[in-house]
């Protein structure tokens, strides 16, 4: 990988995992969702006004890419609060953090990408450090928990759904880049999930409870605003650098930062098994960058 692609994919894994500390300390994961993303679009719709009026909107088929990528962003924000709600945070966040084993298999099939086995080694090391991260205790049995729960656990299918949103929204914004400029297309996919995300919002939940999340949270919602649109357009960048794979490989560094926020900041339990397993990904991710 490139010195360029590292240090955006780097610096995205960073903020990601602020926003997602961010989340995770706010009330309703949906409201909180969905009211950032809608400050997304009002932070940076005169930026997005600029670029289309210098470089112009995608083509039809550009704008119905960030149509399908609004769409899959919309189910993605759905299963991941659904995964949340009854669901072990150790249980069902590995399987949702696993998206670059699926990534890789569906890029190398559909986009035909050619990747190198230092790659390979170094997504399957990201995905091993992910699944161990949720571990209470090292064993074969703790490290196949998740999996182990899939028929009997709602909330482990939803978050397989999850990590399948995550690949489908990888491959098809790889797809969208190359009609759109990163940043153009990034503010539309948002528009996008933001359409198909206000109706669910308007028929789910109550006008004081709207309200409440926005008064408790607004903070951090407008902190999220800024973040989220960043972050991702970081990602996008890099996809025009670099192959999908090994960028939403690489980007699982960002659980590496958020076990670093959790241990010192949270003071969350079994930080030196989850110190280990952010270890493994490291060196996965350095494999990942060394690759050709």
């Amino acid at each position: 990988m490139s010195g360029l692609s590292i240090t955006l994919v780097v610096l995205s894994a960073l903020l990601h995992a602020v926003r997602n500390l961010l989340t995770k300390r706010s009330g309703d994961k949906q409201l909180f969702v969905w009211w950032y993303e809608i400050w997304a679009m009002v932070f940076f719709l005169p930026l997005f006004c600029y670029l289309a009026a210098v470089k112009g909107l995608p083509p039809a088929a550009g704008l119905a890419v960030a149509a399908a990528s609004g769409l899959i962003h919309f189910f993605y924000w759905l299963f991941l609060s659904k995964a949340y709600e009854d669901g072990d945070l150790s249980q069902v966040y590995p399987i949702m953090r696993s998206a670059p084993a699926l990534v890789l298999i569906v890029s190398i099939v559909v986009l035909s990408e050619k990747v190198s086995i230092l790659g390979v080694a170094g997504i399957l090391l990201v995905v091993a450090g992910v699944q161990a991260i949720g571990m209470q205790r090292p064993s074969l049995r703790e490290f196949m928990r998740p999996f182990a729960s899939l028929a009997t656990s709602r909330s482990t299918r939803f978050a397989f759904l999850t990590m399948t949103a995550v690949t489908a929204y990888s491959i098809v914004d790889k797809i969208g880049v190359g009609y759109a400029d990163p940043l153009v297309f990034n503010y539309l996919l948002i528009v996008f999930g933001v359409a198909f995300f206000t109706p669910y919002i308007a028929t789910t939940k109550g006008k004081n409870e709207i309200m409440r999340e926005w008064s408790v949270n607004r903070r951090s919602i407008l902190l999220n605003g800024f973040i989220v649109f960043i972050s991702y357009s970081l990602i996008l960048v890099a996809f025009t650098l670099e192959r999908v794979s090994y960028i939403v490989g690489l980007r699982q560094l960002s659980i590496v930062f958020a076990v670093l926020m959790g241990g010192y900041i949270l003071k969350e339990k079994h930080r030196t098994l989850r110190f280990i397993s952010a270890g493994v990904i490291f060196l996965g991710a350095f494999l990942i960058t060394v690759a050709k």
